[in-house]
């Protein structure tokens, strides 16, 4: 497990218990049976990753990372807008004919421009102040141009980076406009993290941290029910966890706050008589009908009262007032501040590992890159890989396939 677990359950948390929803309004996005999709929002999350300590993906469900990684290539390394050059089917309903997205992303990235010390696309002007003006304050990119907008199927959702060089260590300040929490809450993270993994490298810097902020945090109405599932069962694989700790034994050090802390955690946890079975169990039969609906595009969503926009939104105020969900905030609080009580439970942090022999940004090698002579080629090799990640032991398998709105 991660520190980015807590952080990413803190955050779907505060939206449930705090959010605003856009029920009525009229929302661009909709599901695959046509129905408006509503979600419930918050404003202006920030959210900090320590890069040089763990490897941010989160291991609550499956993260497809290779393919996170070979987007934020497709931008930044091969500077296209063409999804003939990407390995995943993520923009494909944004593509004109010729398989290109417009004036987007990678098309913005190889924009050049005149600078004092010469011409540079974006990223080639990063790597260059990376290496000779790291105390350089506007090493900065921006992808929303107004100019170009009319040109993009979607506006772009991460749109501006700003880098800071601090003892030896490259941060990252992340700006994103919206952000589908479910389906993308960790997708960015881990690239960008990757992101800021590979320029340090390549700049003779070491991994700082990445500073993400979302303007629109969001949760779609008919991912609340993932949401929960996914909560409930970390929590209560916690609960369960907990009871075996025996502290004389453990190698990690306390201080004595955290081991004041950390008394009063298990103690409220083994005497709790909180059981979460019955709130998976309706999570995961919402979760069935959902599918049902993905499945078979002709339902009418009359057929499926409960989940219902309406229905939702009441299903969602509901459980964010039981006990349950209560102590289950507790819990992720608690974690979130004391990362140090995770490592009682024996959890590995996951870590990124690049090729050590890599010192050129455009010598990463994506399942595509480019050639000398910047032809697209299919490159067997592998510069990536994430050690200790253990979704497979604790990850949550949902019980249908996440929708995405379109």
């Amino acid at each position: 497990m991660s520190k980015a677990d807590w952080i990413y359950l803190k955050t779907t948390n505060t939206i449930l218990k705090n959010g605003d929803w856009d029920l009525g309004q009229n929302v661009r996005t909709k599901w695959s049976d046509g129905t408006s999709a509503y979600t419930i929002k918050t404003f202006a999350v920030n959210n900090v990753y320590d890069l040089e300590n763990e490897f941010p993906i989160i291991t609550l469900r499956y993260i497809n990372w290779k393919s996170a990684i070979d987007e934020i290539l497709w931008i930044w390394q091969l500077k296209s807008n063409n999804v003939k050059q990407l390995n995943s089917h993520i923009w494909d309903q944004w593509t004109d004919n010729n398989g290109s997205i417009g004036n987007a992303y990678g098309w913005q990235v190889k924009q050049k421009s005149l600078y004092e010390e010469g011409i540079f696309d974006q990223i080639d002007r990063v790597i260059y102040c990376l290496k000779n003006k790291p105390a350089f304050r506007s090493i900065i990119t921006e992808l929303f141009v107004h100019k170009d907008l009319h040109k993009i199927g979607l506006y772009p959702c991460v749109h501006g980076m700003q880098f800071d060089v601090s003892n030896g260590k490259l941060n990252l300040f992340l700006n994103q406009r919206s952000n589908d929490t479910l389906t993308a809450g960790s997708w960015n993270v881990v690239q960008y993290s990757a992101l800021v993994y590979m320029l340090a490298q390549v700049c003779n810097l070491k991994p700082g941290r990445l500073s993400h902020m979302v303007v629109n945090s969001h949760i779609y109405d008919r991912h609340i029910p993932y949401i929960f599932h996914i909560t409930f069962a970390r929590i209560k694989f916690i609960q369960d966890s907990i009871k075996n700790i025996v502290l004389s034994k453990t190698k990690i050090k306390l201080s004595k706050e955290e081991f004041k802390k950390f008394n009063q955690f298990y103690e409220k946890i083994t005497k709790s008589t909180v059981n979460f079975d019955k709130l998976i169990d309706e999570a995961i039969k919402m979760e069935q009908k959902i599918g049902e609906i993905e499945k078979d595009k002709n339902s009418l969503i009359k057929d499926y009262k409960d989940i219902q926009p309406q229905n939702i939104k009441n299903y969602c105020t509901k459980i964010v007032n039981t006990k349950e969900f209560k102590f289950a905030d507790y819990i992720i609080d608690t974690l979130h501040a004391y990362p140090n009580f995770e490592k009682l439970l024996g959890f590995k942090t996951p870590y990124l590992i690049l090729n050590k022999n890599i010192d050129n940004f455009y010598n990463y090698i994506s399942p595509k890159c480019k050639d000398k002579k910047g032809q697209i080629i299919d490159n067997e090799q592998s510069s990536f890989s994430i050690k200790n990640y253990d979704y497979e032991t604790f990850g949550v398998e949902l019980q249908s396939k996440v929708p995405v709105a379109e």
